[in-house]
């Protein structure tokens, strides 16, 4: 049974910008500074349209116009069938049902493909014939020979991460050309048959093109991989904990990626002469860097795409260069750049995009005032800080250097804990066993698995938002 294609209507974008706008007027004066916000951008349910109205009657009787009906979807699979997947072969066989599972949840009509990946990729479903590579139209035919084939899969052969995304690109690029394109990649070895550079070459070539979500299966995969897979390709990387619960990690994720049907929105950045930014991140759900995607729109000012969106929530660290001419005034808050999200072209669906909304910067003398931080900026800046200690713990661990490790992971339990990131820390307690979460007390457990650490380090990337109600606090 295919499930419900329900779709929520496109609703209303908010934004709101979060910052500490008081810098040191010295040190303003003697090179220049930084400021940084934390932008909130959510995609939720419209407002009351009647809100604003004379007498809360609309101004006009015209019945509304339907929204258009959301873009094609198309999703490809992109299953990793290398000889490792059959030891032991519980792998393969938790694969196959998932992926049999969710083509059989597919909407008619979606566009779908499945890829066994090897050293090469092969086009599982639909079967190759002489034309180019297409996409198949989900009905109760085509799930059922899909999940027939996903059945006969025999492991082989070795890995080739980028050789399954060039068929993904092409199956994308034959395809519908407004359609919203995801990829779900399972893989349970190293990108041992071709060279990194061949891989990042095809992921710059993936880039905006289609989505592409990963998960680790067994011991041997690398999370840095997965990892540069997902953030090249704005997805998530995760690993694959419990075999049984894979048919329905492929659900959700799937399911996911289909409410995700409202597309071209972009952030837009303009900023006063003098300035530019320094950094443009997507700081929740994941951690990705934008700058160096950024496209200039006019005199001061840049645009960063976003890939598709659902009703939720993201957050993006902006920081703007700031530098104070003798004859700006002290104390007084001054206009440094604005933050407005824009979407072209229309589609006429309705979204009721929000107005800019501005960065400030206000120089003073007083180090009470530019001392403290804002509890958005500080709360993404423990996540930097936890990171660096899994990373800093990871290499410790492979150096046989068990105190370097135990203090490094302590770190980052410390700050997971600061954070309030309870899936973080439901991870850590797999490598070490947490003492005092508040103190970063711990003692590295004597029975690890690389699954273990794999499993705490592909998460690295994923945030959480700032408890509410967060005291402002200076960095510790």
């Amino acid at each position: 049974m295919a499930q419900d294609d329900t779709e929520d209507p496109p609703g209303a974008v908010s934004l709101e910008v979060s910052q500490q706008p008081d810098v040191s007027a010295d040190r303003g004066a003697e090179g220049g500074t930084r400021v940084c916000a934390v932008v909130t951008v959510t995609v939720g349910p419209a407002a009351d349209r009647d809100a604003g109205t004379e007498g809360g009657v609309r101004a006009s009787a015209a019945l509304p116009t339907p929204p258009p009906a959301p873009p094609p979807r198309a999703e490809v699979f992109l299953l990793d069938c290398s000889a490792s997947m059959g030891y032991p072969r519980d792998k393969l066989w938790a694969a196959q049902d998932a992926v049999a599972e969710a083509v059989g949840a597919l909407p008619d009509g979606t566009y779908f493909a499945i890829v066994a990946g090897r050293h090469t990729a092969e086009l599982l479903y639909p079967p190759e014939s002489a034309g180019p590579a297409a996409l198949a139209r989900a009905d109760a035919t085509t799930r059922q020979e899909a999940g027939d084939a996903v059945a006969r899969l025999v492991p082989g052969g070795g890995t080739a991460i980028g050789s399954w995304l060039a068929l993904a690109r092409e199956l994308f690029g034959n395809g519908p050309g407004a359609a919203v394109r995801h990829a779900l990649m399972l893989s349970d070895g190293r990108n041992e048959h071709e060279r990194h550079q061949t891989l990042e070459a095809e992921l710059s070539a993936c880039a905006g093109l289609f989505t592409c979500d990963t998960r680790g299966i067994g011991e041997d995969w690398d999370p840095d991989e997965l990892q540069l897979v997902s953030e090249s390709l704005d997805g998530k990387a995760d690993a694959v904990r419990d075999l049984d619960a894979l048919p329905g990690e492929f659900l959700s994720v799937t399911a996911e990626s289909a409410a995700r049907h409202i597309t071209g929105l972009r952030l837009r950045i303009t900023h006063r002469a003098g300035s530019a930014p320094l950094t443009v991140q997507q700081v929740h759900p994941t951690r990705r860097d934008l700058l160096a995607g950024g496209v200039a729109a006019g005199e001061r000012c840049l645009e960063f795409r976003t890939p598709p969106w659902r009703h939720e929530t993201r957050e993006y660290l902006v920081c703007v260069a700031a530098s104070r001419t003798p004859d700006e005034p002290v104390d007084r808050a001054l206009w440094l750049a604005d933050v407005k999200v824009v979407r072209d072209p229309d589609p006429g669906d309705g979204l009721q995009l929000p107005g800019a909304q501005p960065i400030l910067v206000r120089w003073t003398r007083r180090h009470d005032l530019y001392s403290q931080y804002d509890p958005k900026v500080l709360h993404y800046a423990h996540h930097d800080a936890l990171v660096r200690g899994l990373e800093e713990g990871r290499a410790a661990h492979r150096a046989g250097d068990p105190a370097g490790a135990r203090a490094a992971w302590g770190e980052a339990v410390r700050r997971a804990h600061a954070m309030g990131n309870q899936p973080m820390l439901q991870r850590l307690a797999d490598v070490v066993r947490i003492i005092d979460a508040e103190r970063g007390e711990v003692e590295i457990r004597p029975d690890i698995r690389p699954l273990d650490i794999n499993s705490a380090m592909v998460l690295r990337a994923h945030s959480t938002l700032l408890p509410p109600d967060k005291p402002r606090q200076e960095p510790s």
